[in-house]
């Protein structure tokens, strides 16, 4: 009977150890990849003619860049992921994957947060101390104002038909009061490497929370003495994001 009840776990243990099935990791991580679309459809920066479905303006952006910080996933049980000290520099024309560290336990979740720009410790710190390939170094991104200190957290530049004529447009949005909190809301099941798609609606600067007309609002904004442009542009970036597909990917 004891020689029995050692095989009996002996092939328990054998069948274990053959099982094909692969386990599920306990630690994912996420890729973010940022798609701009302009009334829902991807376009070319500096070569199409766009119509503003709201405003009725024809616009062409050349511009969209961004800064992001404080990165967070909420789970079903409304535990929170916190990703500190993740930065990333999102360039409009030609964006790259996001990647979020190896910290993420496999669950389902149901909100990613993130801010368009930066706490003051970020803001404020010495642009100098970044190594040439970190989201902060002036040089790569190009949205640190040397001149006030700071950075720039968004980006918008580009043109619209002013009575028909060709006119620059330029967004600049920057300092504290103007950065700008994103919730995305859904299910994101992360039981295994992922990549979101992350959907910028490029028409909502100008027709979200606030209507914006160039010709009529103002054209430009370095995020200071413009009557409140540059927040009213802020509060518009922060519901044109929105989730796109949740694609498996290897590790």
């Amino acid at each position: 009977m004891r020689n029995f009840k050692l095989f009996f776990i002996l092939t328990i243990v054998l069948i274990q150890s053959c099982d094909p099935r692969p386990k599920a990791p306990e630690k994912v991580d996420l890729d973010l990849y940022f798609i701009p679309l302009f009334n829902n459809s991807e376009f070319s920066f500096e070569l199409d003619s766009l119509i503003q479905n709201e405003t009725k303006d024809t616009l062409v952006y050349s511009r969209a860049d961004f800064l992001l910080s404080n990165f967070q996933l909420i789970s079903n049980d409304d535990s929170v992921i916190n990703f500190e000290n993740t930065i990333a520099f999102i360039k409009g024309s030609s964006p790259d994957t996001i990647k979020l560290p190896l910290t993420i336990p496999a669950n389902n979740y149901v909100e990613l947060r993130f801010d368009i720009g930066l706490d003051s410790s970020f803001n404020h710190s010495d642009p100098a101390i970044w190594p040439g390939d970190h989201p902060l170094n002036p040089s790569l991104n190009k949205l640190h104002w040397g001149w006030t200190g700071g950075y720039v957290f968004t980006a918008l530049e580009g043109y619209y038909e002013n009575k028909g004529v060709k006119t620059p447009w330029l967004y600049h949005i920057a300092h504290l009061e103007n950065k700008t909190p994103v919730s995305l809301q859904g299910s994101l099941e992360l039981n295994d490497f992922k990549t979101l798609e992350i959907k910028w609606d490029s028409e909502k600067v100008f027709s979200a929370t606030h209507t914006i007309r160039p010709a009529l609002d103002g054209d430009f904004t370095h995020s200071s003495n413009d009557n409140g442009l540059a927040n009213k542009i802020a509060k518009n970036l922060s519901t044109s994001f929105r989730y796109g597909d949740l694609i498996p990917r290897s590790p």
